[in-house]
């Protein structure tokens, strides 16, 4: 029987204990149980197990083994694999979900389903006017992070540009202390450590604009999943003897800002000091309101 034709199908989810990887395969399940009851397993390694799977999930090199260690126990269970693996041939999976960013240069094989980024849960809930969001990260190998520079441009927005929004802004487990930002009392200040877990995924669906640090993908592409229009703060990449170093989180930040999905701060920079000369901001040119995960789920159950 075709996952299609079963109205109940059981999901053994293997999880590395990465953030950004587990909300990809938890919406990759909640828009199954949009069509589908789903009995859920979520696994850390393989063990025996007393339900048969229909789907074994994973995200991550580190489920990889595990998830086709529970596939030859379970011949009839359909191995779907989220992001590209960098260790084990795509081919040994049924099904490959990989986000446009990672690149087959030998031809892409033929149980891919590429999408715009990686997967997010989509909303569809309608934004509140004259608020905004601000979400801080911290230092990646992707791009610097330089405090003065960021608060710099948070300043900007909360005196200068929007200063007739009401603003939200939280931090990252990656963020450094700060100082707080000066402003004309129209912003409140969330510690990521004393939000819900779905605090930030709430906040970004009912906010008119969020800004953003570039390095995390999944916060990115969660919020290109609502209504929100999204904006990154200017941050600088990393440079090596040979010039800027590119990584594919920084090239697909430029690709998103080149094709006006993306909103942006410019700075000028003074050349020693670094700090900020001038500052200027690029709206986003399209609504781009992703729903990747349920054209890979419709297409998951046409084909699987």
């Amino acid at each position: 029987m075709s996952l299609k034709q079963k109205e109940e199908i059981t999901i053994w989810a293997f999880k590395d204990g990465k953030k950004g990887h587990e909300k990809q395969i938890e919406a990759l399940i909640s828009e199954f149980e949009k069509h589908k009851i789903v009995k859920i397993h979520n696994f850390t390694n393989y063990y025996d197990h007393d339900s048969a799977p229909d789907i074994i999930v994973g995200a991550g090199n580190g489920t990889h083994k595990h998830m086709l260690t529970a596939k030859k126990k379970h011949h009839g269970a359909k191995t779907i694999v989220l992001m590209k693996p960098s260790i084990r041939p795509t081919q040994w999976f049924d099904v490959a979900i990989i986000p446009d960013m990672d690149k087959y240069y030998l031809g892409t094989p033929k149980n891919v389903i590429s999408t715009k980024g990686v997967l997010s849960k989509y909303s569809d809930q309608e934004i509140n006017k004259k608020t905004g969001l601000m979400i801080i990260g911290g230092k990646s190998r992707h791009f610097h992070f330089r405090k003065k520079v960021i608060q710099h441009q948070i300043e900007w927005l909360l005196n200068d540009k929007f200063a007739d929004y009401q603003w939200k802004i939280t931090t990252s487990p990656r963020s450094p202390d700060m100082a707080t930002p000066e402003h004309k009392g129209n912003a409140e200040f969330f510690d990521w450590k004393e939000t819900s877990e779905d605090w930030l995924t709430n906040e970004m669906q009912k906010n008119e604009i969020t800004f953003l640090t570039p390095e995390s993908v999944s916060v990115l592409y969660e919020a290109l999943s609502t209504k929100t229009q999204v904006y990154v703060f200017h941050h600088e990449k990393h440079n090596s003897e040979y010039g800027e170093v590119s990584t594919k989180v920084s090239k697909n930040i430029d690709k998103l800002k080149k094709d006006g999905s993306l909103g942006y701060i410019d700075t000028k920079r003074f050349l020693l000091s670094r700090s900020v000369k001038d500052i200027s901001l690029v709206h986003p040119q399209k609504d781009i309101h992703l729903k990747e995960v349920k054209k890979v789920v419709d297409e998951l159950l046409e084909i699987l």
